[in-house]
């Protein structure tokens, strides 16, 4: 056989598989259900496999730049089903039960972290995990430990150690209010599932920060903050893993520091890949050398 007579079979083959419609609605029927199809499959894809995220603010400079676009893996730390439905781009919507896929991992001291932001899980973060469950995270002189060894700073990431806060400062801001301030940081104990806790004779701090767990754990005043009783003596058990994230422009990142832990349900995955990047500071006029091109396909670690 020739090759013009293989493209010429193949022709007829693909003419005799085309689809014969009766009629125009017979049609539109069809193409809306061809559609419907694909829209189902590209929101399970994005909800459970590979999302793109693009980058609004500095805090994980220069590791991941202002104008970065990226794409996420979501299948690492468990695949999830759509957990949302609603108008897309929009807020317009209502929560769905969903399933989260055993993962393949967990997010460990040094990786960089996709999450739902806690205070507001419509925003998604991207960080440096600096804190699994069972860690204590301290930071002294701006140097980060974990579970007392010193954390070494990220080959991209930006410290000035010539300006540090003095142990004497109480930053307004810091979580739990009274841990010090973000170049000194008391340490503070990254919960795990199961972890039990007492209640009683707790200091302020304390308090706010087993409040801080028991909300993200989904309790509230009403079903009194999922407490219990054991001998008389009240307490909690925790109900998932926690995480510490922290961004690698260290001075200027809103973190774990000021917002509090991460839960699981939380983590959505790890960046994949740079697949643009754009600088916001060259102006459109110079549109070629507003593409940062040496960062196209760049991977972020």
């Amino acid at each position: 056989m020739t090759i013009k007579e293989f493209f010429q079979k193949h022709r007829e083959k693909k003419k005799q598989n085309k689809k014969i419609f009766s009629s125009t609605k017979e049609r539109v029927i069809y193409e809306i259900k061809s559609w419907t199809l694909v829209i189902i499959a590209v929101f399970f894809i994005r909800a459970g496999i590979i999302e793109a995220y693009q980058i609004p603010t500095g805090s994980m400079e220069k590791t991941i730049n202002v104008g970065d676009f990226l794409l996420g893996n979501k299948f690492l730390y468990g695949a999830r089903t759509p957990d949302w439905i609603g108008i897309p781009f929009t807020r317009v919507g209502f929560d769905i039960p969903y399933y989260r896929f055993p993962a393949f991992t967990q997010p460990e001291v040094g990786d960089v972290v996709i999450f739902k932001f806690p205070l507001d899980p419509w925003t998604n973060y991207v960080k440096r995990c600096l804190g699994t469950p069972g860690d204590t995270v301290k930071i002294v002189d701006k140097k980060v430990y974990v579970n007392g060894e010193r954390f070494e700073d990220p080959e991209h990431s930006i410290v000035n150690y010539d300006n540090i806060f003095p142990k004497s400062y109480k930053e307004p801001r810091i979580f739990p209010s009274g841990n010090g301030n973000r170049d000194q940081y008391d340490p503070i104990y990254v919960p795990r599932k199961g972890d039990i806790f007492k209640l009683s004779g707790l200091s302020h701090k304390q308090v706010e920060y087993i409040r801080h767990i028991m909300i993200l754990d989904g309790h509230s005043p009403k079903d009194n903050y999922g407490i219990y009783y054991e001998k008389g003596e009240p307490k909690y058990k925790v109900k998932q893993d926690y995480y510490f994230m922290m961004g690698d422009n260290r001075d200027n990142s809103f973190d774990s520091r000021y917002w509090g832990l991460v839960p699981y349900k939380y983590v959505m995955g790890s960046p994949l890949i740079l697949y643009f990047s754009w600088d916001k500071t060259v102006p459109w006029t110079q549109f070629y050398k507003k593409i940062r091109w040496n960062r196209i396909f760049h991977t972020v670690s």
